[in-house]
């Protein structure tokens, strides 16, 4: 015979009741809540689903991120080269302007003056900040000023690279582009130089018309300068060859100075060369020509020094032809930027949006997983709280019972 005591009685209906509320306390917080999985005991597997999705959308939360703040940068970048594309074409149009032999010194004074306030504008927009004040064009030294002016040098602080933010998985793209590439070392168009010594004939005999031929390298051909009467001295000789260069500079692309001591030089802008042939009456002797081809030259330098040399070539009045191709090859590279930003911008937008449908599709999963049933949820809520209460009667019902009620 068993024998069932008080206190067993009020044990085991206590244990019921506490199992009674912590069931229904744990309903209650997945309603509060939202989610089904509130412990990894709740559900082992689900748990660690639950928190490999977690990670997986802060990365590609992270991925959003970056690629917001590149965009901002980019389109910042772009307007500034916007910009400064619009400060060149005025510069070409400008310097095509003062390519113009009819025009006064005034006027190429004036045409220099604005060359002069285009270059101001350019050096500052080369030194544009982003939204975070950061550096667009100083490599990786974004808190570095890129360009500075000091004793006539322009110095780039900055350095070659190009930093980079992970927008996916094993994809990368570059924030901007440095300054140095972008403006101090660009391109300039070929020019040929021939240094002409002085005749050493003391009075030069006359050349006939095809002995002396040059061709600029402007597929052209060989053009002749045309005869030469007697000169009376090497200073004569060294004007008549001047004259007849410059007089079929428009064929040949070659035009001709006067240098000290009855010499001349002979620059051609752009093409593959000068070539000089004499023959004939043509000698060393009486022109200080030498027969032989000389090669063009390319060099590079800031564009800023490009606009220093053309404003001081227009002050002196001098021919600007050069700086006409200088100034193409720097628009040529700001327009070639301007397109890697665009396309930087395109693929980053194509991007954000692959990463917009993986992260709905990976919170999809999460919501699956964790996400509470509430119909269900409410259902067992209710059951819960019946069965508490009717714990809760019985007990009192139970410990009510006495056998002095039926004496």
């Amino acid at each position: 015979m068993i024998r069932i005591s008080t206190q067993m009685i009020t044990e085991r209906s206590l244990s019921a009741m506490l199992r009674q509320q912590s069931d229904l306390s744990n309903t209650q917080l997945q309603l509060s809540t939202g989610r089904r999985v509130l412990t990894p005991a709740d559900d082992p597997a689900s748990a660690v689903r639950v928190l490999g999705l977690n990670g997986a959308v802060e990365t590609v939360s992270q991925y959003q991120n970056n690629i917001d703040r590149l965009t901002s940068r980019l389109e910042t970048e772009e307007g500034s080269l916007n910009g400064i594309t619009n400060l060149l074409q005025r510069a070409r149009e400008l310097t095509v302007q003062g390519n113009n032999d009819v025009l006064s010194p005034t006027d190429k004074g004036a045409i220099a003056v604005e060359v002069r306030q285009l270059r101001d504008q350019l050096f500052s927009m080369a030194n544009a900040k982003d939204s975070n004040g950061e550096y667009i064009f100083s490599g990786y030294q974004t808190g570095t000023r890129p360009f500075t002016y000091g004793a006539g040098v322009y110095t780039y602080n900055g350095d070659n690279g190009q930093r980079e933010l992970q927008i996916a998985p094993g994809r990368t793209v570059a924030d901007g582009d440095n300054g140095f590439g972008l403006f101090m070392n660009v391109a300039t168009g070929p020019v040929t130089t021939v240094n002409v010594v002085a005749p050493t004939d003391p009075a030069p005999a006359a050349i006939t018309a095809g002995d002396i031929t040059i061709d600029g390298g402007n597929g052209n051909g060989a053009i002749s300068i045309g005869a030469l009467p007697l000169a009376a001295d090497p200073a004569e000789r060294a004007t008549q060859l001047r004259d007849a260069i410059n007089a079929i500079s428009g064929e040949t692309g070659v035009t001709a100075e006067s240098g000290p001591a009855n010499t001349l030089t002979l620059t051609s802008i752009g093409g593959t060369g000068i070539d000089v042939t004499l023959a004939g009456t043509a000698t060393t002797a009486n022109t200080g020509l030498t027969t032989g081809t000389t090669p063009p030259v390319t060099s590079r330098r800031s564009v800023f020094e490009t606009l220093d040399q053309l404003v001081s070539t227009l002050e002196a009045g001098d021919s600007v032809t050069r700086y006409i191709t200088d100034v193409d090859l720097a628009l040529e590279a700001v327009i070639e930027a301007k397109t890697s930003v665009g396309g930087r911008l395109n693929a980053i937008e194509e991007q954000k949006t692959v990463n917009e449908d993986l992260k709905l599709n990976l919170e999809t999963q999460r919501s699956e997983e964790q996400d509470l049933d509430y119909a269900s949820a409410i259902s067992r809520f209710e059951a819960q709280m019946t069965a508490l209460q009717a714990a809760q009667q019985a007990f009192v019902k139970v410990k009510g019972l006495s056998l002095f009620n039926y004496l």
